[in-house]
C-alpha cells in the first residue's frame, strides 16, 4: 500500500510541474505574439499591409486565454486531490474543460488560420513555368 501512495503522490507532482510548466511557456508564447503584433504594427511589411491579420492574432489571443484558464482549472483540481470538490462533482469538468476547449474550437473554425496562410488560385496565382507551361501552384515544373 505505501508504494502505491508513493507513487501517486509522484504522479501527482509530475503532472503538477507539467502543467505549470505549460502555463509558464504558453505564457511566453503569447508575451511573444503581443512583441510580434506590436512590432508589426510599428513597421508593418508590405505583406502584412496587403493581409488582414490582426483578427487572426485577437482569435490566438482569446484561444490563449481560453487553454490558459482550462491549465489552471487542471491545476487546482490536482492540488485539490482525487477528493477534491472538482474530481467528485462533474459538472466543473464540462464547464472548465469541455466548454473552454470548444470555445477553442469554435473560435478556430470561424476564423480559421488557413484563410490567412492557404493558397488563393485567382489571376495572379497561375505563372508559366519555363516551358510554357501553366502552373497553379506557383511552383515551376522540373525540365526532364
Amino acid at each position: 500500500m505505501m508504494a502505491k501512495a508513493s507513487s501517486m503522490k509522484l504522479g501527482k507532482n509530475l503532472i503538477l510541474i507539467g502543467l505549470t510548466l505549460q502555463i509558464l511557456f504558453f505564457g511566453f508564447f503569447l508575451i511573444c505574439g503581443g512583441i510580434f503584433q506590436y512590432r508589426l504594427v510599428r513597421s508593418p511589411t508590405p505583406s502584412s499591409s496587403r493581409n488582414s491579420w490582426t483578427k487572426y492574432m485577437y482569435t490566438l489571443y482569446a484561444a490563449g486565454i481560453l487553454i490558459l484558464i482550462r491549465s489552471l482549472f487542471r491545476v487546482i483540481e490536482f492540488t485539490q486531490g482525487n477528493d477534491g470538490t472538482i474530481m467528485t462533482h462533474e459538472f466543473y469538468l464540462y464547464i472548465f474543460d469541455g466548454l473552454l476547449m470548444l470555445g477553442v474550437l469554435v473560435l478556430f473554425n470561424v476564423i480559421h488560420p488557413g484563410q490567412l496562410i492557404g493558397r488563393r488560385f485567382d489571376i495572379e496565382s497561375i505563372r508559366l513555368d519555363p516551358r510554357g507551361e501553366e502552373s497553379s501552384d506557383g511552383f515551376v515544373a522540373e525540365r526532364k
